[in-house]
């Protein structure tokens, strides 16, 4: 089994969640319809999330190079620097994790949140002997516009995952053989659906 340990350096580090099912552009559609695809809501939950425990703000110039002028801090300045350049807005996440052997820790963006100002920048850290705090970016996207992370925004997500696993799997590509049956039942599982679309209903499939 996995065992993955997180340690506070501070105890007011990043707070750290399990991810829920719930998105504000999933309730906002019709009848919360969102909820009923299995495959994302499913995705939803994979994980767990980090949020500040305070309001950062910050400003990007729209320059992107490597100073670290750039980007402003404006409040949150304990947990937020600026000194990787890049139009990128480093965190002092306060957490380190370690885990057992073989273990690397995923980190990506929240899945199905959509931020238009900033991205999490992506990184795999191996747990297992990694020492230090967990190192945390974004990437700024708007220039000139005042940015604000809000106390308990998601982030980042975590995922525990073993390099070594991924490293002796494989995909193999092949031609799909499509049967008179498979067919039959695409078309009548698309004929079904449309007549129940064009109702303004859902199939709930």
């Amino acid at each position: 089994m996995s065992i993955l340990e997180a340690y506070k350096t501070n105890p007011n580090s990043f707070i750290i969640e399990p991810l829920s099912i719930k998105r504000d552009w999933m309730d906002n559609t019709p009848d919360r319809h969102a909820y009923h695809c299995f495959p994302v809501t499913t995705a939803n939950t994979v994980g767990w999330t980090l949020a500040s425990p305070i309001d950062i703000k910050f400003i990007w110039n729209g320059i992107n190079d490597t100073t670290p002028d750039t980007v402003q801090i404006l409040s949150g300045k304990e947990y937020a620097y600026t000194g990787r350049g890049q139009s990128t807005v480093s965190f002092m996440t306060g957490l380190i994790f370690k885990s057992n052997k073989n273990i690397s820790l995923l980190t990506i963006q929240p899945q199905n949140y959509f931020y238009e100002d900033f991205e999490i920048m992506s990184s795999v850290i191996s747990t297992s002997f990694y020492p230090n705090e967990l190192p945390l970016a974004i990437k700024c996207k708007i220039p000139n516009k005042e940015i604000t992370i809000k106390a308990g925004m998601p982030i980042a997500t975590i995922i525990p995952i073993s390099l070594t696993e991924l490293k002796e799997q494989h995909i193999e590509i092949k031609d799909f053989i499509f049967t008179e049956d498979y067919s039959q039942k695409q078309k009548s599982y698309g004929d079904a659906a449309q007549v129940i679309n064009k109702t303004g209903a859902w199939t709930d499939w």
